[in-house]
């Protein structure tokens, strides 16, 4: 439990950087015109005899609230100055013409507000007075702790250092810095304060903020006053270098593994309180680019990232990369494989690891859309998708895909990573995919080629890439009804093998050639890992030519099969089965006769409907 409320106040603390900005220059705004000062760290020193301890607290301003709890206030005087005196001192903190500075103060930013009494206890001091009324000239706060007020307890900023100074045209600037969770940040804002902004309460502003390496920040606009604060900025600009360090200095635990690397928005922003939206700019992550909108909202027991995106282009070579020197070969090939390097350097700790912790401490709702995405070799055209997370439930709804030669289709993601062991699923339907496309994220080479329609419902644990493949379970259908090409010469194959011979070991020359099909339709059921074949059947000239059943064993990529020629293709009329079993590089084949029609599933099973009246035998005598 502390440690969410840990990553509680980091949430708190990446937001308070604008109230930092904001908050302490808003009290100058309510001033008279406070005249011009150099106010350079260098150039200026304590008055002697100008200092006073703040013994009790000291209400600044109350919308948004501002209390200054302790601290030493000292007037200002340029180094080399003469010394000034208790009357001049006096004097300078009557008119409000002094600099004022303010040393190893506790600011306080938000909370209960300060009742009447406390507030009339807080000022009789010279010094606390003008603190209090900003009856003053400019502020300089060094090595000051800043507290934002919260439910769950402060989040503290330290070592504030500010410089508040006006310049001409009605407008005041502030610059400074703070450590913000181990960071120094820098930043520099310009507010204006012209009588009418004052009366309308939305006050011109554009600033800077930023880290020296990890991320930079600017924006121009209007901050409405009331309510906390509102920045509205039609100009803006974020750019975060490093996405995985900045996630994980905000108490996220973000692998570099999921991917992304860099994030820019440029175009409208919002921020209110633990809200920071971009309802329409554009983005750039890593190096896609898209135009939508953005929101970032840490006001719930987890930040939500909530939006919608338009790519051009979606690429997302980088995911899956293979890092073997065969770049043909896919991730499922090379695991079934049982190769050592089987994943992408990206995937790698992301499949091991799917149980994140990262996909418990954020909850996302994007709607993403792309002309076309491209993964390796693979190119899919349009595309639009819907990505949810949920406490560590994922559904990706992937509505619609134009995929490669005409193909198109739909597939909804599923991945359940709140149990020791995550459990995702996938269905859907594909229609006109190339069927190879699939059948080579399992076999070693291609073994039916052509286009097909895909449906599938599929599911599986994910922990490692072992207990993935030996999990997986469901079914799927195939239907190839454009034409198909069997990537073995069948008839070959068929007559090498002979009736009743002893086995023979391997697929011999008949792998090198093929056979064509009119038609082919397939029942596949995986259960534990293992495809159990229910129905395969080809057809040649409106006739089945071929059927399958058996089962094939996807991690130790062994068949057990039984094929069914039609007698034609044997060079004889007996009716004869095929078996195939072992190791799939080189199995064991022998050949029997089969010539019960009843159980050979090349042939169909006889009608189970009645007759139609009219082709019912006559019973008139």
């Amino acid at each position: 439990m502390k440690r969410e409320d840990h990553r509680q106040n980091r949430r708190i603390l990446a937001f308070a950087a604008f109230a930092v900005v904001i908050g302490l220059t808003l009290p100058f705004l309510f001033t008279e015109d406070p005249t011009d000062a150099m106010l350079r760290a260098s150039s200026v020193r304590a008055a002697d005899q100008g200092s006073y301890l703040l013994t009790e607290p000291v209400e600044v301003q109350s919308e948004p609230r501002i209390l200054v709890k302790r601290g030493v206030v000292s007037l200002a005087q340029p180094k080399g100055a003469a010394p000034l005196s208790s009357r001049q001192i006096a004097q300078l903190l009557k008119n409000g013409t002094g600099v004022l500075i303010l040393h190893d103060a506790e600011i306080v930013i938000g909370g209960k507000k300060t009742t009447d009494n406390e507030r009339s206890r807080s000022i009789r001091a010279p010094f606390a007075r003008a603190l209090a009324n900003m009856n003053l000239s400019a502020l300089i706060v060094e090595r000051g702790t800043l507290k934002i007020a919260a439910e769950k307890g402060p989040a503290t900023l330290r070592n504030v250092q500010l410089r508040v100074r006006p310049i001409p045209g009605e407008r005041i600037t502030a610059k400074g810095s703070f450590e913000l969770l181990g960071r120094t940040l820098q930043f520099d804002t310009t507010i204006g304060h012209g009588g009418a902004d004052r009366a309308a309460k939305q006050l011109p502003i554009r600033g800077t903020l930023s880290d020296s390496y990890l991320f930079q920040a600017s924006f121009e606009g209007l901050f409405a006053l009331g309510n906390g604060g509102r920045l509205i900025a039609p100009t803006s600009h974020v750019q975060i270098n490093d996405v995985p360090v900045f996630a994980r200095w905000l108490g996220l635990s973000w692998p570099k593994e999921l991917g992304l690397e860099a994030f820019q928005a440029d175009g409208e922003m919002e921020w209110a309180g633990q809200t920071l939206n971009f309802p329409s700019s554009r983005f750039r992550l890593d190096t896609n680019t898209a135009a939508g909108s953005l929101m970032f909202n840490c006001e719930g027991e987890r930040p939500l990232i909530d939006g919608t995106l338009a790519f051009e282009q979606l690429e997302l070579n980088g995911l899956v990369e293979h890092s073997s020197s065969d770049s043909t070969a896919s991730i499922i090939a090379s695991t079934v494989q049982q190769t050592a390097d089987w994943l992408p350097p990206r995937l790698q700790r992301f499949l091991s690891e799917v149980n994140l912790p990262i996909l418990r401490q954020v909850d996302i709702d994007l709607r993403v859309s792309a002309q076309s995405t491209v993964a390796g070799d693979l190119v899919v055209g349009r595309t639009a998708a819907a990505l949810s997370l949920h406490d560590g439930r994922i559904l990706l709804d992937l509505a619609e895909m134009q995929l490669p030669n005409g193909g198109s289709g739909s597939l909804q993601l599923t991945m359940d990573t709140r149990r020791p062991v995550a459990q995702c699923g996938v269905r859907g339907h594909l229609k006109s995919v190339r069927f190879e496309n699939l059948t080579d994220l399992v076999f070693p080479r291609k073994v039916i080629t052509g286009p097909a329609d895909v449906t599938m419902d599929l599911s599986c644990d994910w922990y490692t890439p072992e207990t993935f493949v030996r999990s997986l379970g469901g079914r799927m259908a195939v239907e190839m009804r454009n034409g198909a090409t069997l990537r073995t010469d069948l008839p070959r194959l068929v007559k090498s093998v002979r009736i009743d011979d002893a086995p023979t070991s391997g697929w011999g020359d008949a792998s090198q050639g093929q056979m064509g099909l009119q038609s082919m339709s397939a029942q596949v059921v995986f259960e534990n890992g293992v495809a159990r074949i229910d129905r395969l059947r080809g057809k040649q000239s409106g006739q089945s030519a071929v059927a399958v059943t058996g089962s094939f064993n996807i991690h130790r990529r062994s068949l057990d099969l039984s094929l069914f020629p039609r007698a034609g293709q044997q060079g004889g009329e007996a009716a004869s089965v095929l078996y195939i079993n072992g190791h799939w590089d080189k199995p064991q084949m022998f050949r029997r006769l089969f010539p019960n029609k009843a159980e050979n599933p090349l042939y169909p099973k006889p009608s189970q409907t009645p007759p139609r009246r009219s082709d019912r035998p006559s019973t008139r005598g």
